[in-house]
Order: structure tokens, then sequence, then C-alpha cells
């Protein structure tokens, strides 16, 4: 199978790993889904779910409760590249 590479900072990596280990995926398969899923416009038509990724929420928790396991998840990577926090998710 064909390889891609890209460089990235150390602060980058980490982003890439934590994001990763949020959805459940290896970083290889986690750059393969977002890189094709951006390609075909995976957010708008939702029409191929072998290339959707999302952070892992655990079963049986309430809604408030996953927004705010998304919400931390992704501001817990934005500190890492020192990226201003969102607070409207």
């Amino acid at each position: 199978m064909p390889t891609i590479s890209a460089k990235v900072s150390k602060k980058e990596l980490d982003a890439i790993h934590e994001y990763a280990n949020a959805c459940g995926e290896t970083v290889s398969n986690l750059i393969r889904k977002v890189v094709i899923g951006e390609a075909i416009f995976i957010h708008w038509t939702n029409d191929s779910k072998e290339y959707e990724c999302e952070i892992s929420i655990p079963d049986n928790i309430s809604g408030n409760e996953e927004t705010r396991i998304v919400k931390e998840t992704h501001n817990k990577i934005r500190r890492m590249l020192t990226l201003k926090e969102l607070d409207f998710i």
C-alpha cells in the first residue's frame, strides 16, 4: 500500500495523536479519513460512512454531557496548539 508523509511540528503531532485517540482511530487511519472526507465534502453530503470520524462518546449519556465531552476534547487540542478555546460548541 502506498505511503504519504507530512512534516508536522511536535505540537501538531501531539494534537493529531490526541484527536486520533479521542476518535478511537490510529493516526494513519484518522489522516486518511480526514483528507478523503474533506476531498468529498463528507460533512455536507454525509453519503459515505467509511470516511467519517468523530470523537468517541460513551453510550447512555445525556446530550448535555455529550456536548461537554466534545467541547472539552476540542478545547484540549486547541490549547495544545496554543489556539483560543471555543465556548460555542
